[in-house]
């Protein structure tokens, strides 16, 4: 593994992949014989499809099952089955042909209206590099603002789930010792959240684990650089504090 992470973007490139399925059956059937992107497609990248969804939408087999078969209980099963963001792919077929094969047979038959019928997709991720990388942990949380959540997704969400270690940023993090951090974020995805909001609470909790460190790193300092530092900190605060009186004086109205 390399010393440096090279951060990427990604971009997702979908095609039909030939499989429709118009009953449970048949998406029984699909989702056995499915490449693993096109799993891939319709579970795990729910949260890069909404970055800014308050909750999470199902996975697209859920949501069909649930409004083209009018079938909530099963399509709840199947919205559970592919809770876990970041499942390897043949955990997910596992989980989501348990709850189909629970299904009775009668109604695994009962068809969608012809043009409700569900078209697997398939997609191919192309990575972009960003020109940015990291030297060491410290500096990927220093940049890590700088990602857009395509990248975000890609490097914790998409890389762990194919295997790719060299795309992994959990990995390499353990990789570099920074173990608590690689669980921290293993944790924030599998709570599921979208991806936006996976981006800020991570950025906001890393930021917060280096506060000591960055004390004792200044506490270091000459002692006429850290007077520096905090008038400066003090005239910053106090600009803020009139701006914010300022905004809450309304001027008399005419006459009083």
């Amino acid at each position: 593994m390399s010393d440096r992470f090279t951060f990427c973007s990604v971009a997702h490139l979908e095609a039909p992949s030939g499989i429709v399925a118009p009953n449970m059956e048949a998406l029984r059937s699909g989702i056995e014989r499915a490449p693993d992107d096109s799993l891939f497609q319709h579970v795990t990248c729910v949260p890069v499809r909404y970055p800014h969804a308050r909750d999470l939408p199902s996975n697209d087999f859920a949501r069909w099952v649930g409004t083209s078969l009018q079938a909530p209980e099963v399509a709840e099963r199947l919205a559970f089955a592919g809770a876990a963001t970041a499942q390897p792919i043949p955990e997910l077929r596992a989980a989501l042909l348990s709850v189909l094969d629970s299904v009775p047979p009668r109604d695994r038959q009962r068809d969608a209206p012809p043009e409700a019928a569900f078209h697997f997709l398939r997609v191919r991720s192309v990575p972009v590099p960003l020109g940015i990388e990291a030297i060491d942990p410290v500096a990927a949380i220093d940049i890590w603002h700088r990602l857009d959540s395509a990248a975000v997704f890609y490097h914790v969400i998409e890389a762990p789930v194919f295997g790719n270690e060299e795309s992994s940023f959990p990995a390499w993090l353990r990789a570099h010792g920074a173990v608590g951090l690689a669980e921290q974020t293993e944790q924030a995805v599998a709570a599921g959240r979208p991806i936006g909001r996976l981006r800020r609470d991570l950025g906001g909790r890393w930021r917060r684990s280096q506060i000591g460190r960055r004390l004792a790193e200044r506490a270091g300092a000459p002692e006429e650089e850290r007077l520096r530092e905090a008038r400066a900190a003090m005239a910053r605060l106090a600009g803020r504090l009139r701006g914010g009186n300022k905004r809450r004086t309304s001027p008399p109205e005419p006459g009083r």
